[in-house]
């Protein structure tokens, strides 16, 4: 089976990093085999996907994340009249 290619728009910024970084991402990007800007571009995709999706509810109660139904600041202030009051 052949490989899949698709077209997307694309856009092109410029960012200002130090020559060592930048010398670092060269170097690791040619080490698999790839440009700077395909790396660069391969991590703002994955972070994109990553943070589109949902937390799994299990990691969401270990981290204590509050739903964004909430008013946190209403709710710490009841709990600290019924606490204080």
């Amino acid at each position: 089976m052949g490989e899949m290619h698709y077209l997307c728009a694309m856009s092109t910024i410029t960012i200002p990093m130090p020559d060592e970084d930048l010398a670092f991402i060269r170097a690791y990007s040619s080490a698999q085999g790839t440009s700077a800007e395909a790396f660069l571009a391969r991590q703002a995709r994955n972070l994109r996907r990553h943070m589109q999706q949902p937390v799994e509810r299990d990691v969401e109660a270990a981290t204590a994340i509050i739903d964004r139904q909430i008013d946190g600041e209403a709710s710490y202030r009841n709990h600290i009249e019924k606490k204080h009051g």
